[in-house]
């Protein structure tokens, strides 16, 4: 059977893409990383659902996600603190908010079904996991789903867990700053969580 790992993410604003991509830059220059963020591939966004899907069932994402955020009222996304996840992931936190939530929770809920049970194989072998992050693997084939959302863009990925202080010191002087999203793409899923390439940008209502 032929599959497709794809993420369901939200767009971020120019500057706020643009703030991902120096800070990215930054940890790999001081620190060194796995990638770097850029405008065209490794693209900042901000995960609502990534899962791997069989490729008969991504016109019918698609035609989902399409109409999701067509009927999605434009709202504010605010970016704050600086943080590292699961040992090397360095995470620019969104305030989860009851909005982001709720998005999170509605897409699961209609993408969720059109996966079939198919869980990618980077999560499949995994070790060592909490059984919050093994129920969320099996249940919805991705961690951190529902309660244990944690919306956030992905800066990198360190080189070793050994430098996650001293990458949010580097970042420490990182502003706060709210935006308004762009809408959701639905993008080929890489390495470390990246987005390779977009495959569809849908826009808020």
């Amino acid at each position: 059977m032929k599959t497709e790992t794809l993420n369901i993410a939200i767009i971020p604003s120019e500057e706020a893409t643009n703030q991902a991509i120096k800070m990215s830059q930054k940890i790999s220059d001081e620190l060194g990383s796995r990638f770097i963020l850029g405008q065209k591939t490794l693209i900042p966004h901000a995960t609502v659902y990534q899962a791997q899907y069989p490729s008969r069932n991504i016109d019918r994402l698609k035609d989902m996600v399409k109409d999701f955020a067509q009927k999605t009222d434009l709202f504010e996304i605010e970016l704050n603190k600086i943080t590292a996840s699961h040992g090397t992931f360095l995470f620019w936190d969104c305030e989860k908010s009851p909005i982001l939530q709720n998005l999170h929770e509605k897409v699961v809920e209609l993408a969720n079904p059109l996966r079939e049970g198919l869980i990618p194989s980077q999560l499949s072998d995994r070790e060592n996991l909490s059984s919050g992050d093994e129920y969320d693997i099996k249940t919805f084939g991705s961690m951190l789903i529902g309660s244990r959302y944690k919306p956030h863009i992905t800066i990198t990925r360190l080189n070793k867990d050994s430098d996650a202080e001293k990458a949010i010191e580097l970042l420490s002087d990182t502003d706060n700053f709210s935006f308004k999203p762009r809408g959701l793409f639905l993008g080929y899923l890489g390495e470390h969580g990246t987005v390779t390439k977009i495959i569809e940008n849908y826009s808020f209502k």
